[in-house]
């Protein structure tokens, strides 16, 4: 008899299987005397959607809200053949038990057990919960198997954020279809990222600059600054003619010793501010990077965590994880770590601050620095960079303040000294000494004449870091707490896909950097119960399921929560004086249905949309190609279909499709084949040529 182990994709699949001698493949499952190893594509089976239930089918705003009886699933038709090769592996009579080897989280949990609930699965089940999927963690993973029935609590929890996802997100946005004759539509977590964008905006619109007054002068050189501000320029004139050149009785010098600590290890909303701020990456763009070097280099762990802390058990590794980046950028100051005598791991160890994964940190895996892209490079010695810094001391300094009084204002000088740098080695040190004061006279008193600014526009990295800190969109303190326990809304793993998504609805929009709110974005926020758009809700919701996962609280007592509120909005929407106008509408007609069309650009696309809901007719006006101008060099745009179809450039060139055909067909001819390589090894006259002795051992 063997035991079936299940992934999640087909990298950790092979990995594990290498791991555990499964290596033969047979079936789409990879074999050995004891296990036969399968994988998912991520989701298989998922929520059936409306249309497939017959009571749902072209439903009516009046017939609305959906609740099915019970919730359907389906398998994904695109991954259909996937799952049948689980279904028949799983129902195989040589296969004694099941291990679920599926991330290890709520998602990917509900990734497992929809596919082993629709293959109708009866034999017991047992978990890995590994963090990475280095050779080391996969054999300590196998020696420490799980009951499968140990996490039927996340399994819940998954449930039941899916059922209520489908309820109060389908509903919604079908009823604000149907109401206004547009494509509408909101979410538990995307409405309030969407309120947030706007509030910042409101913010932003409605600032009123005002000027206000700052003061420095100078002893002996030294610049003395007083941030007791006046909003009154006669005052301030004053106050300068008043006390220049005076001298100063009150002086006060005081060296204080003060140590500073680094910042704690990176979860993934940490590491994707960070990288928007110094590479202008997506939170998405960062998040597949992490995946890549997760995955396929195994020299970074489970990216998709919201923890800033290791676990106990991860101490025994660290030695071995600091040897692993002795190749890196900061192998000196690795190495250094090492020949410590007391190595202390206290500042990152802490069991109660860890959810399903601890923080992000090197693997025990050597990186092969020459198969990593540049980005990679860069995103894993954020990552080394943050690891070393909580194994070095904290930073010793001694701190100088200087000050004194001017009438009522406060004059201040503040420099330090190191004394010992510790996780600050990492840094390019330009310290001032500590200077001395002799002089008591007033020199140079003058005015700063200062502007308040307004808040500044959200980026996709503070965006991001905003949607797990919402606290202040939120007015209670309780909602607050509950929304720091909880991670703000939405989770690490979801958060980037969520952006892409309001991207891709036309709700948000980037200007340059700036993210802001499209004109249906506003409407929106209009029309939608104003529960959704509140950051409360769905951390409610998150603190639910976390209990939900820890048999605090059942699954049925939730959706029926989410029941009731999902009728309780649906006659709100219903009832709703409200309007909605499209602001992109082109002109054109629809050549099916004869509606208005809709312009829509995105990243570089711009197409026609029919406005009618129930037409689907779109059309490519233009899109921004790979192909460079042979001019100026920068990207053309394609206009139209065909062999009519012409690309433009900014500078004022244009080819016809015909044209850039040709040049493609020209250019492939300018490349050898390999038979054409076959054909110039066979000839006699290549007798003692070095290319000919390099090319033989080539398998072409």
């Amino acid at each position: 008899m063997k035991n079936l182990v299940l992934c999640e994709k087909p990298s950790v699949a092979r990995d594990i299987a290498r791991n555990i001698g499964a290596t033969k493949s047979i079936n789409g499952c990879l074999e050995g005397d004891k296990y036969v190893v399968t994988w998912a594509l991520g989701h298989l089976v998922t929520l059936q959607t409306p249309d497939k239930y017959k009571e749902f089918k072209n439903i009516k705003l009046e017939n609305l809200p959906m609740i099915p009886k019970n919730m359907k699933t389906e398998i994904i038709g695109k991954t259909y053949k996937q799952y049948k090769i689980i279904e028949q592996a799983v129902n195989r009579k040589d296969i004694k038990e099941i291990i679920i080897a599926t991330d290890a989280g709520r998602e990917g949990e509900l990734v497992a057990r929809y596919i082993l609930e629709k293959a109708k699965n009866k034999k017991k089940t047992k978990r890995l919960w590994i963090s990475s999927v280095t050779d080391k963690a996969i054999k300590e993973g196998f020696r420490n198997l799980k009951d499968g029935e140990a996490y039927d609590g996340l399994y819940n929890s998954g449930v039941a954020r899916a059922n209520a996802d489908w309820l109060v997100g389908i509903n919604a946005s079908r009823a604000l279809t149907l109401k206004y004759n547009a494509f509408l539509n909101c979410g538990r977590v995307q409405t309030p990222t969407i309120q947030m964008v706007k509030s910042r905006e409101d913010r932003i619109k409605n600032f009123v600059p005002k000027d206000y007054f700052n003061y420095e002068c100078k002893l002996d050189n030294i610049t003395f600054t007083s941030s007791d501000s006046d909003y009154d320029e006669k005052n301030a004139l004053k106050f300068v003619k008043d006390y220049n050149n005076k001298e100063i009785r009150d002086f006060k010098k005081n060296i204080s010793e003060k140590t500073s600590s680094p910042k704690p290890l990176y979860n993934l909303t940490d590491i994707q501010q960070a990288a928007s701020n110094l590479y202008k990456l997506s939170p998405k763009q960062t998040l597949s990077i992490l995946q890549s070097l997760y995955e396929r280099n195994k020299i970074l762990t489970y990216p998709r965590t919201d923890s800033r802390y290791l676990t106990s058990d991860i101490a025994s590794t660290i030695n071995d994880r600091i040897y692993a980046v002795m190749g890196s950028d900061y192998g000196n100051i690795a190495k250094k770590i090492l020949n410590q005598k007391n190595l202390s791991t206290k500042r990152m160890i802490n069991n109660s601050k860890v959810t399903d994964h601890h923080a992000i940190i090197p693997t025990e895996e050597k990186p092969n620095f020459l198969a990593l892209t540049d980005l990679e490079h860069k995103i894993y010695m954020l990552v080394v960079r943050r690891f070393l810094e909580n194994l070095l001391p904290n930073c010793e300094y001694k701190q100088l303040t200087m000050s004194f009084k001017l009438g009522n204002k406060l004059f201040k000088y503040n420099t330090i000294k190191i004394d010992a740098l510790g996780y600050k080695v990492f840094e390019e040190q330009n310290y001032n000494d500590f200077g001395n004061i002799s002089s008591k006279n007033i020199k140079d008193l003058k005015l700063l004449k200062k502007h308040t600014t307004p808040p500044s526009y959200f980026t996709e990295g503070s965006l991001i870091y905003a949607m797990e800190n919402p606290f202040d969109y939120v007015e209670s303190q309780e909602e607050k707490k509950i929304l720091k326990n909880t991670n703000g809304i939405g989770t690490v793993a979801t958060r980037a896909d969520i952006l892409d998504k309001l991207f891709n609805n036309d709700y948000l929009l980037l200007d340059g950097d700036k993210i802001k709110t499209t004109n249906k974005a506003k409407q929106l926020l209009n029309l939608v119960p104003s529960k959704l758009k509140s950051p409360s809700l769905t951390a409610t919701w998150e603190k639910q399921l976390d209990d939900i996962a820890k048999n605090k609280l059942t699954k049925d007592k939730f959706l029926k929560d989410i029941k009731s509120y999902t009728y309780e909005f649906i006659t709100e929407i219903k009832d709703s004086t409200d309007k909605f106008k499209h602001s992109n509408i082109s002109g054109k007609r629809c050549d099916k249905c004869e509606s208005f069309m809709l312009e829509i650009e995105r990243k570089g696309t711009k197409i026609l949309k029919c406005s009618n809901i129930g037409c689907n007719n779109k059309k490519v006006i233009s899109r921004v190609t790979n192909l460079r101008c042979s001019t100026c060099h920068k990207k053309m745009t394609l206009f139209g279909n065909g062999d009519n179809a012409t690309y433009r450039c900014i500078c004022g060139n244009s080819m016809k499709q015909k044209e850039v055909d040709k040049k493609i067909k020209e250019t492939k001819k300018e490349k050898a084949s390999y038979k054409d390589i076959k054909k110039y090894m066979k000839k006699d006259d290549l007798v003692n040529n070095p290319l000919k002795d390099k090319l033989k051992n080539l398998k072409l």
